[in-house]
């Protein structure tokens, strides 16, 4: 069939594709594998097809929007998917956590802006409550509520009935002397007296003795405020590493990193955050970007391209994230070789870089992008006339603008701290220049567990 007989066929095929809305059903991509192709695990050519595939594939789209892979990006710029419960936060502000979780959540607080209001909101809350509740007993309350009630009401009562029997005593006299002396006679009785209560000071009352059988209970001995708290007794630190002007102290269990003069420690939240998941669980777990980056470039060694024992083997850099945007590249030495020709390709595919060289060194002369990752080779020819001879591919990555500034403020900020720049360079997966870090910081504790244990599970 001609070229263009073909062109026609696949262009005409396509567009009743597209009129009729037709779904693709036959040769959809699974779901497990359109995650490895977000993630860029798979082969080259194999991503090639796939991207192929989604250009005319509706349903396979759709699934691609709904892969776990997509949400769990999204999860990771906003956090949520860290965010404790509000029940650890409260148990947080009450002080009830155990050590590792709690100092977990301070670091999480240290960078979610919504977790810091929730634990903010808690602890006012909590002011307020304890606020509401503070009760002072006084003694003698309790009495002067009872003597309002009891001791006036008898008081009322005994005066009703001594005025009845009185009544009856005069009924009786009259009716006895009726028949003797026609002349009624006045009895003379004492007159009532009802004693009023009297306003008793309110500080220090006088304790009176009940008149009838009505208990009155004791009053507290002293007063009690149920607010107050108890003193609590004061933790013990012990200085475990020295790094610096900086010190690592063990407090109830918990391993702080604070300044050697007792002074406030002034730095960034990041760097903080890292040096406390550092002591909590001995290594930096890698963020999403960097485990990507890694991958893309184990993805671009992969070829299956086998080197011939003539050509270059690439030294540096080789499967490395690097700091310099202009870094110098090295390579084994070919005997007989007239010249050299580097060449460095970005994740397109497309050239960035190419170099003819007489030595096995070159350094980039352009800055290349933070946050990309390369791949680079290397030919050898032995005069003008001859083919390259191409060495297998390398793959290396740019140091992404955020995990520049991380080390640049751990530079800034905690100056002399191996501790501190280790971290930093950990978490940017800087593994080497980290190891010397703590290797720096072992030399300086020789006896210290605590260093060797940082620098072995790096």
């Amino acid at each position: 069939m001609p070229k263009y007989a073909l062109r026609e066929a696949i262009r005409g095929h396509r567009l009743r594709l597209r009129s009729a809305k037709e779904v693709c059903t036959m040769d959809c991509i699974d779901k497990i594998e359109l995650g490895r192709f977000l993630q860029g695990t798979l082969p080259p050519d194999r991503i090639l097809a796939i991207d192929e595939h989604l250009s005319e594939c509706k349903s396979c789209r759709a699934a691609l929007r709904r892969s776990p892979v997509v949400a769990g990006f999204a999860a990771d710029v906003t956090g949520s998917n860290d965010c404790p419960e509000y029940e650890d936060l409260s148990a947080y502000v009450d002080d009830t956590l155990d050590v590792a979780r709690a100092a977990s959540i301070h670091a999480h607080a240290n960078l979610c802006e919504i977790c810091a209001r929730d634990i903010d909101r808690i602890r006012e809350l909590r002011s307020h409550a304890l606020l509401r509740e503070t009760v002072v007993v006084r003694p003698g309350m309790s009495r002067e509520s009872r003597r309002g009630f009891f001791v006036y009401w008898r008081q009322a009562v005994a005066a009703l009935s001594l005025g009845g029997l009185i009544a009856v005593a005069m009924l009786f006299g009259n009716s006895g002397d009726q028949g003797a002396n026609k002349v009624p006679q006045m009895v003379h009785m004492p007159p009532i007296t009802m004693a009023l209560p009297a306003v008793e000071p309110e500080k220090s009352p006088e304790p009176t003795q009940p008149e009838s059988n009505v208990a009155v209970p004791a009053p507290p001995p002293s007063a009690v405020n149920i607010a107050e708290d108890k003193p609590k007794p004061a933790p013990v630190v012990t200085t475990v590493l020295r790094d610096g002007n900086y010190t690592v102290t063990r407090s109830n269990g918990k391993l702080v990193f604070a300044r050697s003069n007792g002074a406030d420690l002034r730095g960034g939240a990041r760097v903080v955050a890292l040096i406390d998941e550092k002591l909590r669980t001995g290594k930096i777990k890698p963020a999403q970007s960097l485990k990507i980056a890694v991958a893309s470039i184990a993805m671009r060694n992969s070829h299956a391209y086998e080197a011939p024992p003539s050509a270059p083997q690439l030294v540096f850099p080789a499967e490395k994230m690097l700091i310099e945007q202009t870094p110098t590249f090295k390579w084994s030495p070919v005997e007989l070789a007239e010249d050299y020709r580097i060449r460095i390709f970005d994740t397109s595919g497309h050239l960035v870089a190419e170099q003819i060289v007489t030595d096995n060194t070159f350094t980039a002369a352009a800055p290349l992008t933070r946050g990309q990752v390369y791949s680079w080779r290397v030919g050898v020819r032995f005069s003008e006339t001859d083919q390259w001879t191409e060495s297998a591919a390398g793959g290396f990555a740019i140091l992404s603008a955020e995990g520049y500034e991380t080390i640049s403020r751990a530079q800034k900020d905690f100056a002399g701290s191996h501790l501190a720049l280790g971290a930093a360079y950990e978490s940017a997966g800087l593994y080497d220049e980290a190891a010397s870090e703590y290797r720096s910081l072992q030399k300086s504790n020789p006896d210290s567990s605590l260093a060797k244990k940082l620098l072995a599970n790096m």
